[in-house]
């Protein structure tokens, strides 16, 4: 799965999986019937969203494969879908163009054509369409200069077409080419080099890092001055975790087109990744204002906005998350992961109503994803709204494949805000569910020893075994695991008796500090120490959502897995 799949809807319904599972399986005119189902048309662009994306990918795969095998007359409605739905993608507007030409509907391919370069005087292609729709017609002094404009345009990117009819010194009504037509099957057919980019981008997408990060070096080989193939290279050698070659290339990109926004955004991704969170964003904030080439509502934005506000976050600027994010106003259905941003933002900064109110939304929205309902569950723990915890615990979402053991941790938990005995799994049961945990999860592990160390320590002093409370306590203290609640337990054993009569308390944190000292941390470049000061929360009580939220690698792994 795609990161752009997993980040931009973590939490698809059911029939966003069934579309996608078909994509990746070939069979897109079956995806293409399922997510139209799934997805309403008239929202179906805006910011990207996740069904839309998946909707288009689906209806320009299956009109290319018709295309390419030669039927271009069935491959026209699914071009015409995406090319009205999505208006404003040059491509489609050229893939739509082309099924119409080929279909022999020059006079309609010319409108496309028009369409498409409408939006960007400099594509190659559609001039290539225009010349051949003009020609039809009979405009041969028009189409001559389509080819002139083709030529100007595609040397300034060194297009291939530009060399296809070298032999032409400048395009007159004389001496037209005759093969217009077949230059179109020939792009289509992928005899070029944008097909070969998305052949290296579905390498990657594939799982095959290897292949693809070596296609794109021969992009970049072959064509050195192309910052795009350089940021896509840095993309694979950053996903396979070769940080310090991928900044080198993506400050090369740089060097060639220093406002290219997906090269500053993948910059600062990197030095994140590296730790070094405090020159990421210094990073972004210098280089804002020098921007280029992104749509201001699009994805690619939406996703740079969002980058910028895990960073105010995790250097204590929660409340500068809202402005970074605020001119997209339904990030609930298209970018769930930046709803849930402003989520932490605001539950760093103490509006807890706000935040319940925003992980409800995102729960109603996505009611099969168990992220949004741990995080929610966690929220009316936190708030001591048990009968709310309760009714969402109830209603856990199933998922065959993959059992969850959260809602036995959460349910745990809840029995001892209720005053009862939670019901604790043996010890080989909780080892044996951390052993086979995915390491990819986003959210904190709950069948870690240290967590259910803690619900068992808490629930002797619940029946009033204080020298059990006490022994378990000591002995998550003789692993530097302190945190205020065990510090309490510690404390009300001792004064009962049932401790250390000669132990000292060390000092703690509050748990209502660590945001700042997590941030004061990460400023000075010290990852490795906001780490340390929240082990002891993030091990012991992964239900605190301070310490989800504070974790870069709960933001960071989840971006990581766009660049897929």
């Amino acid at each position: 799965m795609s990161l752009l799949d997993r980040l931009f809807g973590s939490n698809r319904s059911r029939a966003y999986d069934e579309g996608l599972a078909l994509l990746e399986k070939g069979r897109s005119a079956e995806a293409v019937d399922v997510l139209r189902q799934a997805v309403d048309a008239s929202r179906a662009s805006r910011a990207d969203s996740l069904g839309g994306n998946l909707l288009r990918r689906a209806l320009l795969t299956e009109g290319r494969r018709l295309l390419r095998a030669g039927q271009p007359v069935a491959a026209v409605p699914y071009f015409a879908e995406a090319a009205e739905i999505w208006a404003d993608y040059p491509d489609l507007q050229w893939w739509h163009g082309a099924a119409l030409g080929l279909s022999g509907r020059w006079s309609e391919a010319l409108g496309a054509a028009h369409n498409a370069l409408r939006r960007n005087p400099d594509y190659p292609e559609a001039r290539l369409l225009e010349a051949a729709a003009l020609a039809d017609a009979g405009r041969r002094e028009e189409a001559a200069r389509s080819l002139m404009a083709l030529r100007e345009s595609g040397r300034r990117q060194d297009h291939w077409l530009t060399r296809a009819w070298d032999d032409i010194e400048n395009f007159t009504p004389d001496n037209l080419p005759t093969d217009l037509p077949e230059m179109i099957r020939k792009v289509i057919q992928g005899e070029s080099e944008k097909e070969q980019l998305a052949a290296a981008v579905a390498l990657c997408r594939a799982g095959n890092w290897e292949q693809g990060t070596a296609a794109f070096r021969e992009l970049v080989e072959r064509r050195p001055r192309y910052p795009d193939y350089r940021t896509r290279l840095a993309a694979a050698l950053f996903q396979t975790g070769q940080l310090d070659e991928a900044l080198d290339a993506v400050e090369a990109a740089l060097a060639l087109h220093e406002g290219y926004a997906a090269a500053l955004d993948l910059k600062a991704l990197i030095l994140a990744d590296q730790g070094r969170f405090r020159e990421a964003w210094e990073f972004l904030e210098a280089t804002e204002a020098s921007r280029t080439g992104q749509n201001p509502g699009s994805l690619e934005a939406l996703f740079g906005a969002y980058l910028a506000g895990v960073l105010d976050l995790l250097l204590g600027k929660p409340g500068a998350v809202p402005g970074r994010l605020e001119r997209w106003s339904d990030l609930v259905h298209d970018f769930a992961w930046a709803e849930l941003l402003m989520a932490a933002a605001d539950h760093l900064r103490g509006r807890r109503q706000s935040c319940t109110l925003r992980l409800e939304a995102l729960r109603r929205a996505w009611p099969a994803d168990a992220e949004y309902a741990y995080l929610l569950v966690c929220i009316h723990l936190e708030s001591g709204r048990l009968d709310e915890a309760a009714a969402i615990l109830d209603r856990w979402p199933r998922d065959d494949d993959a059992p969850d053991e959260r809602p036995l941790f959460l349910q745990a938990r809840l029995a001892l805000a209720q005053g009862r005995q939670p019901e604790i799994p043996s010890e080989p049961a909780v080892a044996a569910g951390e052993a086979g945990k995915d390491d990819r999860s986003v959210l904190p592990r709950v069948m870690n020893p240290e967590a259910w160390a803690m619900v068992r320590a808490e629930a002797a002093f619940l029946r009033g075994d204080d020298h059990v409370c006490w022994e378990t306590c000591r002995d998550l203290a003789g692993r530097g695991l302190y945190c205020e609640r065990l510090l309490d337990l510690m404390l009300q054993c001792a004064v009962a008796g049932s401790g250390d009569a000669d132990w000292n308390p060390p000092g703690v944190l509050p748990a209502s500090c660590l945001a700042g000292a997590c941030a004061l941390a990460l400023q000075r470049g010290d990852a490795a120490g906001a780490g340390s000061l929240l082990e002891a929360m993030v091990l012991l009580h992964p239900e605190i959502l301070a310490g989800v939220f504070l974790q870069p690698g709960f933001w960071l792994q989840s971006v990581r897995r766009w660049l897929s």
